[in-house]
C-alpha cells in the first residue's frame, strides 16, 4: 500500500491588487483585466475586491507594496499580487514607464515581508514571460515569500494571459475553489503551493541524506537569525547560536520542525510522525 503526505493548502485572500508596468503601446490587458474583474465582483456584491496600479517607477512600486504590508499587519487584508509587466527570464520583471528591471530574487524579497504579514496567506500572481523564474529564490531554509504563486515558465502573448486570468479570477471569486480555478489557465502557467514545494522538497533532503554543505548553508541561518534578533553581534552570541544550530542539525525531527516553523510562517500542518513514515517507504524502495 502506497504511503502519502497528507497535506491541505489553505491560502485566505479578500482583495486582489494590479501591478500594470506595460508600455502604452502593448495590449492593455492590465486595464482590462481590472475593469472585467471589478465588473463580475460588483455584481456578486464583492465591492472594492479589486484595485489597479499603474507603475511609473520602482519607488512607486516599493512604497504600494509597503502600505499593502502595514495594512496586512492589521489582520484584515489577505492580498493577492498580480503583476501585469514583460518578463525575462535572466533580468527579471521589467517596468515600462521607468525603462527598468527588478530581478526575480529582488522581486521576491519585495514581496515576502506582505506574506510574513499574513502568515503566508499571501498569492502572488505574475502575468509575466517566464515568471516561473522566481520559484528560484525560494529557499527551505528561509521563510517562503508567497503562499501561493502562479507564472508561465515561457514566452506568452497578451490573449493567453487574458483568456486565462478573467476566467480564473472570476471562479476564485465566486467560488474559492483554487483547484478548479486553475483548469482555466493555459499549460504554459505553472502552478507554486510553498506547503506541496516544502514537503516534498523535505522528503528529497532526507532520503537522498543532506550535505555537509546544507547543513552548513542551515547552521549560518540559524546564526544570523539569532543575531538578528539581538540586534548585535559578538563572538559569545555566534559560539551560543552556533551551539544551537548544531543541536538543531544532530536531531531529525527538531530539524524537521525548525524548517517547517521557519518556512512555512510557524505553520505546522504535516507531522514529523508521517513525514518519517513517507521518508522511510522510499528509502525502502530505494533499496530494493
Amino acid at each position: 500500500m502506497p504511503v502519502e503526505i497528507k497535506y491541505t493548502a489553505i491560502c485566505r485572500n479578500n482583495q486582489l491588487f494590479i501591478f500594470d508596468g506595460l508600455n502604452s503601446k502593448d495590449s492593455q490587458t492590465g486595464r482590462l483585466l481590472d475593469e472585467d474583474i471589478r465588473d463580475f465582483a460588483n455584481s456578486i456584491g464583492r465591492y472594492n475586491y479589486c484595485t489597479r496600479y499603474v507603475i511609473k517607477s520602482r519607488v512607486m512600486l516599493v512604497a504600494l507594496l509597503k502600505d499593502i504590508e502595514s495594512e496586512c499587519r492589521a489582520g484584515v487584508l489577505f492580498p493577492a499580487l498580480h503583476f501585469e509587466c514583460h518578463g525575462d527570464p535572466e533580468k527579471g520583471l521589467w517596468l515600462a514607464a521607468p525603462d527598468e528591471y527588478i530581478t526575480w530574487p529582488d522581486l521576491a524579497q519585495l514581496v515576502a515581508p506582505i506574506n510574513s504579514a499574513t502568515r503566508n496567506n499571501t498569492s502572488l500572481i505574475l502575468a509575466s514571460c517566464h515568471g516561473f523564474a522566481i520559484r528560484e529564490a525560494v529557499k527551505i531554509n528561509t521563510p517562503c515569500p508567497f503562499h501561493f504563486m502562479i507564472a508561465p515558465n515561457q514566452k506568452v502573448n497578451a490573449g493567453v494571459i487574458y483568456d486565462s486570468f478573467v476566467p480564473f479570477y472570476k471562479e476564485m471569486i465566486s467560488t474559492g475553489e483554487l483547484n478548479t480555478a486553475l483548469l482555466h489557465l493555459d499549460s504554459k502557467f505553472q502552478r507554486f503551493i510553498s506547503g506541496e514545494w516544502f514537503y516534498t522538497t523535505i522528503s528529497h533532503f532526507y532520503i537522498n541524506s543532506y550535505s555537509f554543505k546544507d547543513k552548513q548553508e542551515i547552521i549560518n541561518h540559524i546564526i544570523d537569525d539569532e543575531v538578528a534578533k539581538a540586534g548585535y553581534r559578538n563572538h559569545e552570541l555566534v559560539r551560543t547560536a552556533r551551539a544551537k544550530a548544531k543541536k538543531v542539525i544532530s536531531s531529525p525531527k527538531q530539524f524537521y520542525m525548525t524548517l517547517e516553523r521557519l518556512f512555512l510562517h510557524g505553520r505546522s500542518t504535516v507531522s514529523y510522525e508521517d513525514i518519517r513514515k513517507f521518508i522511510d517507504h522510499h528509502k525502502s524502495l530505494k533499496k530494493k
